[in-house]
């Protein structure tokens, strides 16, 4: 007789079964086959927070397929996907399939590959991880007490949607941002550089800041700082005509190390940055990676490990393949002495997975381009390249950095804000600092191109000449640069999920879902790639942090995480972990309607100016998510509207208008940060945030 396998898709069902050969069945699941009700509670609190789990009417004809299929097979093997989950739904499928008198037998992988799929199956694990299965049962009955009995609630109340324990705080993050940004009141300052030249070679010029007056050090948030152009002018007054020689020479080397394999979080993150794909995009193309595609040979084979972990290290045959491979093309100089190794970041990591990674590093991306789609080659691509850099050496800078000294008599002139009253007078070195960082050796930047982030400043990217102590040199410039503080940006929803991830909140399974319910609940809306709460979004969030200020919390939150980890590694039962969350969560619920009651209703248009008010929304019931009718009847009001209402600007009155020499105001427009005329829209002058002020004339 056959074997009966079981799995989640049938994708993967459709790879495995060649794999396997003609004594298997492999049939698909389909995910889940059991859940909670969707009309009752489905958690009896008073006995132990016993689940009624029942099977979900649209598995039936599943169910029944699979139950055929048992009848005709010798053996039952489980291979659902190796986490929590994937060991839930195994456990569910034995609880509805019941096969008596069979053998049942577990077998787990990270890779689809043919020799993966031959171990696995010649050394079955022993029985199912029950740890990983209570895990699993604790997580969804704390979500389901929370959703289920907060969700009526903000119904009543906010007119909110749904709440979620994990999704509920990314909320906060969100909002907490939004009024980071509200509150932020931006500084100006300036910095003082040098253009500096040695006396016979005036062509190889390089710029030097200000960094030191005396003993007192220059800069935002030092003892001497330049808030004015004012300050600024009063520097380059006194440096005019001041003899220029060089302090002190520092050479060094300087590594830069490769960046680890992907996690789920980190693939996400680069995914968003580079290819502008969503999380859930991220995920829906990794799964097709993973769990095969056919590349011209005659069985489908994954092409990447799987795709939900937060785990770094990677499997010692993968290292020793990786490093054949860079040997035999790019030569051992590319090769680190040793495979490196790397310890996750991630707070509260769990599951003993390998990094993301190809399952065949030969198998490079542009041989395989013709057998993918564009987004599918696009992210196997970003993928090979991360693993194979990684286990790269490291790049090497050269790395100058030059001390110069500016001797002028002080005098009664220098009065800058910090500078002590006895200093004023006396004779002040003026030290300046010009860094050249030229690449020696590019080590795994050959695979992995940094992006251009723009953290490397035109000082920093120079190659200064030969110097050396005491030389002397020609000042060619004085210049004076104009800055402002920014305030912190809006998340990205891959920047959401790395908050989310720091905080050791969620997992990898949960995090695209969290973006997408938060986005279909209408709390959030993208603009540009970057999240902005809507105004019931604030107001359910405000609503929530007053009745359950625990449950809204960010450390708390982590600590339930901590507490379901615990009975993973079987360390605590997991009824245990439902009382102490219970306990004082129900003695919040108890208030809560009148704690969400008192919070103030917010106005009905928000920031961008769309009316996205709270009985509007709760009207748009199931449309299509991103739409919110308004209460009068007109048009839909479409996430990403470009309205928005007017604040007061800040005016910079020691910048002028490069036209009409108007003051200058900070303002925002599609592109970020800029500056304009206070008296538009008669006059229509602009500077770039950074651009030197120039005095008008």
């Amino acid at each position: 007789m056959k074997s009966l396998v079981i799995v989640e898709s049938p994708t993967k069902a459709r790879t495995l079964a060649p794999i396997l050969g003609p004594d298997y069945i492999v049939k698909a699941s389909m995910g889940h086959v059991r859940d909670l009700p969707d009309d009752a509670l489905g958690v009896d609190i008073e006995d132990n927070f016993k689940p009624a789990y029942m099977v979900l009417r649209q598995k039936s004809k599943t169910l029944k397929a699979l139950r055929e299929s048992l009848r005709e097979s010798q053996t039952l093997f489980l291979a659902t996907d190796p986490d929590r989950e994937g060991e839930a739904i195994a456990w569910h499928l034995l609880q509805v399939l019941k096969p008596r008198n069979k053998p049942v037998q577990r077998v787990a992988f990270h890779q689809i590959t043919i020799g993966a799929i031959h171990d696995a199956f010649a050394h079955p694990q022993n029985g199912l991880d029950m740890n990983l299965v209570d895990a699993q049962q604790a997580r969804r009955i704390l979500d389901r007490l929370v959703g289920y009995q907060v969700s009526p609630l903000l119904w009543r109340t906010t007119k909110g949607k749904s709440a979620g324990r994990v999704q509920s705080v990314a909320l906060r993050l969100v909002v907490d941002r939004e009024r980071e940004i509200k509150a932020f009141v931006p500084r100006q300052y300036w910095s003082i550089h040098a253009d500096l030249a040695l006396p016979d070679d005036h062509a190889q010029h390089f710029l030097a800041r200000l960094i030191q007056v005396g003993s007192h050090k220059v800069g935002l948030n030092q003892p001497i700082h330049l808030d004015t152009q004012a300050d600024a002018d009063k520097v380059k007054a006194i440096l005019d005509g001041a003899v220029y020689h060089v302090k002190s020479v520092d050479q060094s080397i300087q590594q830069r190390k490769p960046w680890p394999p992907f996690t789920t979080s980190t693939l996400q993150q680069a995914a968003s940055a580079r290819l502008r794909m969503s999380p859930a995009d991220t995920m829906k193309t990794a799964q097709e990676l993973y769990e095969g595609i056919n590349i011209g040979t005659d069985k489908a084979e994954g092409l990447i490990t799987y795709m939900r972990t937060d785990a770094t290290a990677i499997a010692p045959e993968a290292q020793a393949a990786a490093r054949d491979m860079i040997s035999r093309t790019l030569g051992s100089k590319y090769l680190p002495a040793s495979p490196p190794t790397y310890k996750t970041k991630v707070k509260n990591a769990q599951e003993a997975h390998e990094a993301i990674r190809p399952t065949d590093v030969f198998r490079y991306p542009n041989t395989i381009k013709p057998y993918l789609s564009e987004r599918q080659f696009k992210l196997y691509d970003l993928i090979w390249r991360r693993f194979v850099a990684s286990q790269m050496a490291p790049a090497v800078y050269d790395v100058t950095t030059a001390d110069v000294v500016a001797l002028a008599e002080a005098g009664g002139e220098l009065d800058l804000p910090g500078l002590p009253a006895a200093d004023v007078s006396a004779p002040m070195p003026f030290i300046f600092r010009a860094t050249g960082r030229m690449l020696q050796f590019d080590g795994f930047l050959r695979v992995w191109q940094e992006s251009d982030d723009g953290n490397e400043d035109e000082d920093t990217a120079q190659k200064l000449p030969e110097l050396s102590p005491g030389q002397l040199l020609h000042l060619l410039a004085l210049i004076a640069r104009q800055h402002f503080t920014q305030p912190p940006q809006r998340y990205t929803e891959a920047g959401l999920i790395k908050a989310l991830e720091d905080r050791g909140i969620g997992r990898p399974s949960t995090y695209a879902a969290i973006m997408s319910t938060l986005h279909s609940r209408d709390y959030v809306v993208s603009q540009k790639r970057l999240l902005r709460p809507t105004t019931l979004g604030e107001y359910t969030c405000d609503s929530l942090v007053a009745a359950f200020p625990d449950l809204m919390d960010y450390g708390f939150t982590a600590q339930v995480e901590e507490w379901l980890d615990d009975v993973s590694r079987g360390d605590t039962p997991w009824v245990k972990t439902l009382h102490d969350f219970y306990t004082p969560f129900a003695a919040a619920l108890s208030q809560a309607e009148a704690k969400m009651r008192s919070v103030p209703r917010p106005q009905p248009a928000d920031e961008t100016g769309q009316h996205d008010d709270i009985d509007s929304a709760t009207a748009a019931g199931n449309d299509e998510p991103g739409s919110v009718k308004r209460t009068s009847g007109k048009s839909r009001v479409r996430r990403g509207a470009k309205a928005q209402r007017r604040k007061e600007p800040v005016v910079l009155p020691d910048v002028h208008c490069p036209l009409c020499s108007a003051p200058m105001v900070q303002r925002s427009g599609p592109r970020g940060t800029f500056l304009g005329c206070s008296r538009y829209p008669k006059c229509r002058g602009t500077r770039k945030v950074d651009e030197q002020a120039k005095p008008s004339s």
